[in-house]
């Protein structure tokens, strides 16, 4: 019984949770539950303990009010402290991740078992024996057949190779039962995957926390057979999703637990994109100087540069036939660009110091997700793009395999603490041997969180720069 993807070099990749931001809060706001308790308890032992002293010694109006007293305690107890308490070892046994998860009707059903025992044991009634029996059977034949209903499962999920954040994702799940006899009934699949994104900073933990998200609901699986489900993921944010097994759970037959199977799979991490958005108008005013002269370099244009074997992601049109009648294979023309000037763009990752860091974070998203969009709008504009996250200088290029680049490496940028002024400077202005100064023949734009005022006049007289 193993879990599995499908091909992941053409169509497999999923899900994520970014975990949200820690909320520093005071020492007092942490320990205010413990010190009530605390106190609420003490105070309850000593009402009672005023109580029994007040019987002793015939008092029995003192010895009503400290009753009452301690009755008022407990009631107190039950709205204050008991509510947290249930929630936090919910939230322990949820951490847990045990295989078998009881539901609302399951907590009826095992108090309703307590008091029939409780009760034949008590009485020492055959009836109530019966009756505890009965439930005592129920309860083991429902273990038995949701077992059997989850075993011998084998799992596929196929995910586009581009998810975008806020956008449906269409994944294709595929459940096989490869049971000879019985079918399965009510299976859940999840994707699981661990909760720290790969590439942060772990935290040591006395167990490891996963992640799960639901992908399909299947009623009915026929034994030797396989079921398939196409259905839509949204991933609402960017960036890294790990996905490492597959979870399957059933509440089949009654309903009152919920039985889990893990299966291993494949580690996988699918990375979801920042989604560009349109751009304003007056990007057109950016002195491009496009299409005045031909470059000696590939690009769109209209002149020949070079014939070559064709590839997977070349336009058809642009196929010459009669070369490749010659050559007896596929051959494609490169065309020269006829763009004179080339755009750089580059997003400042510094960290601000002291930043509001709710603020400043929903900023730097801002600005990844501009970002996407220029190099979105220029790679359309068929010119030749670098794009910069801080001291990360990329390559020129354009078409579609270069937008996918570096929407990838967007969705994996954070603000980084070390990075400075000079390093923003140089990816403005780098030195590489061949190539000129871009603020010399290109022409880059930078965006930053940081406010108007801190960036050096050397960067915004050379670039047109764009505060987010």
């Amino acid at each position: 019984m193993t879990g599995r993807y499908g091909d992941a070099e053409k169509a497999t990749k999923e899900i994520s949770v970014s975990p949200r931001p820690a909320v520093s809060r005071s020492a007092f706001s942490r320990w205010r539950n413990a010190i009530l308790a605390t106190l609420l308890v003490l105070a309850g032992l000593a009402a009672a303990f005023i109580t029994v002293l007040a019987r002793y010694s015939d008092n029995y109006v003192l010895a009503a009010v400290a009753a009452t007293l301690s009755l008022i305690s407990a009631a107190l107890m039950l709205i204050f402290i008991v509510p947290p308490l249930a929630r936090s070892a919910r939230l322990e046994a949820k951490g847990l991740d045990l295989p078998v998860g009881v539901t609302g009707g399951g907590g009826i059903f095992l108090l309703i078992m307590t008091v029939a025992g409780f009760a034949a044991w008590n009485t020492g009634n055959n009836l109530l024996f019966l009756v505890f029996s009965l439930l005592c059977s129920t309860l083991f034949v429902g273990g038995v057949a949701a077992r059997a209903s989850l075993r011998d499962l084998i799992v596929s999920a196929r995910f586009p190779d581009h998810i975008f954040a806020g956008e449906a994702a269409p994944v294709i799940v595929t459940l096989r039962n490869a049971k000879r006899v019985f079918p399965s009934f009510s299976i859940l699949v999840e994707a699981r995957g661990p909760d720290e994104p790969a590439g942060s900073v772990k935290v040591k933990r006395r167990r490891q926390r996963f992640l799960k998200r639901p992908l399909a609901y299947f009623t009915y699986v026929p034994h030797r057979a396989a079921a398939e489900q196409r259905v839509e993921q949204v991933f609402a944010t960017r960036g890294h999703v790990p996905i490492n097994g597959f979870e399957l759970s059933t509440r089949f037959p009654f309903g009152f637990f919920r039985f889990r199977r893990r299966l291993s799979a494949r580690n996988v991490d699918i990375v979801v994109y920042p989604k560009p958005e349109s751009v304003g108008d007056e990007l057109h005013l950016l002195p491009m100087s496009a299409g005045h002269i031909a470059s000696a370099r590939r690009g769109v244009g209209q002149d020949l540069f070079s014939l070559r074997n064709y590839q997977a992601r070349d336009d058809l049109r642009h196929i010459d036939w009669k070369a490749t009648a010659r050559a007896r294979n596929l051959m494609v023309r490169e065309f020269t660009a006829d763009d004179e000037r080339r755009i750089t763009i580059v997003l400042d990752t510094r960290e601000l110091p002291d930043p509001d860091l709710e603020t400043f974070q929903k900023r730097f998203e801002a600005g990844v997700v501009q970002t996407a969009s220029l190099l979105k709008h220029f790679i359309d504009e068929r010119a030749e793009v670098r794009l910069a996250l801080g001291s990360d200088i990329g390559n020129y290029g354009s078409g579609l395999g270069h937008l996918f680049d570096g929407l990838r490496r967007l969705a994996l940028v954070g603000p980084q603490q070390k990075h400075d002024l000079e390093e923003l400077a140089s990816a403005v202005d780098p030195v590489n041997g061949k190539d000129e100064s871009l603020v010399d023949e290109d022409y880059a734009i930078v965006l930053t969180t940081a406010p108007p005022g801190t960036i050096p006049a050397k960067i915004w007289r050379a670039s047109h720069v764009i505060y987010v």
